[in-house]
C-alpha cells in the first residue's frame, strides 16, 4: 500500500494491472513434462528449456502410425508446434550409433511420399553453434510431412547425436515459418557433463 500512495494514478493503475496479471502470465507459460519424456531425458542426459515467451503450452501426444513422439509444445502466437522424440543409444541397435543413416530412416517415416516432395538437408543456422547443443553431430532437414503425421505444410526436423547417449529429434511443424524459428532449435540439447578428469 505504501508503494501505491507514492505514485500517480496512471502509474498506480499500471502497477495494479501488472500485479493481478502475473498469475495468469505464469500459468500461460507453464509447461508440464510427461513422465516418459522426463525419464528418457534423464537417461540420455538431455536438457529441455521451454521458451519463456509466445505462450507455449504442452499439448497432448497421440500414438502415430508412422512415428511416435514423447512430448510436444505449441504456441498459438507463433503458429508453431514442436514435437520431441528421444532415442537412447543401444548396443543391440547399431542404427542408434549411425546418425546420418538413422535420419534417412526417420525421414522415410514422417516425410510425404508424394512425387513432388523434396527433402533439404542443411547445416545448423549461422546463429547456432553445435557446441550450444553439446552434440557430436547435428543436422536440419526440411520437408512436407505425411498428412497422417501432421496437417501442417512444412516440417523442419532437427536431428542430433551424442556418442554414448543417443539421438534427439525435434519436429518443428508450421505453415509459415515464425521469426523465432531458429532460436527454437535451442529448446533441447545434451547436458554438458563434467568428467572426473575435468575436476
Amino acid at each position: 500500500m505504501f508503494l501505491i500512495r507514492l505514485v500517480s494514478s496512471p502509474q498506480r493503475l499500471l502497477i495494479l494491472s501488472l500485479y493481478f496479471s502475473l498469475p495468469f502470465l505464469t500459468q500461460a507459460q507453464r509447461v508440464d513434462l510427461p513422465e516418459d519424456f522426463t525419464n528418457l531425458a534423464a537417461e540420455m542426459a538431455v536438457d529441455f528449456m521451454a521458451p519463456l515467451d509466445a505462450g507455449y503450452k504442452d499439448v497432448r501426444t497421440y500414438p502415430n502410425p508412422h512415428q511416435n513422439y514423447e512430448f510436444a509444445i505449441r504456441s498459438r502466437k507463433e503458429k508453431l508446434e514442436i514435437r520431441y522424440h528421444l532415442e537412447p543409444e543401444e548396443e543391440g541397435k547399431p542404427m542408434t550409433r549411425i546418425p546420418h543413416v538413422r535420419c534417412m530412416q526417420m525421414i522415410a517415416n514422417v516425410a510425404s511420399n508424394e512425387e513432388d516432395t523434396r527433402v533439404s538437408a542443411l547445416s545448423l543456422p549461422d546463429s547456432i553453434r553445435i557446441d550450444q547443443l553439446n552434440a557430436d553431430w547435428a543436422k536440419v532437414f526440411f520437408f512436407t510431412p505425411k498428412k497422417t503425421f501432421s496437417t501442417r505444410y512444412t516440417c523442419q526436423m532437427l536431428a542430433m547425436y551424442k556418442e554414448g547417449r543417443g539421438m534427439v529429434f525435434a519436429y518443428f511443424l508450421f505453415n509459415k515459418p515464425p521469426m523465432e524459428l531458429d532460436s527454437r532449435l535451442l529448446t533441447v540439447r545434451f547436458e554438458d557433463l563434467v568428467s572426473e578428469d575435468d575436476l
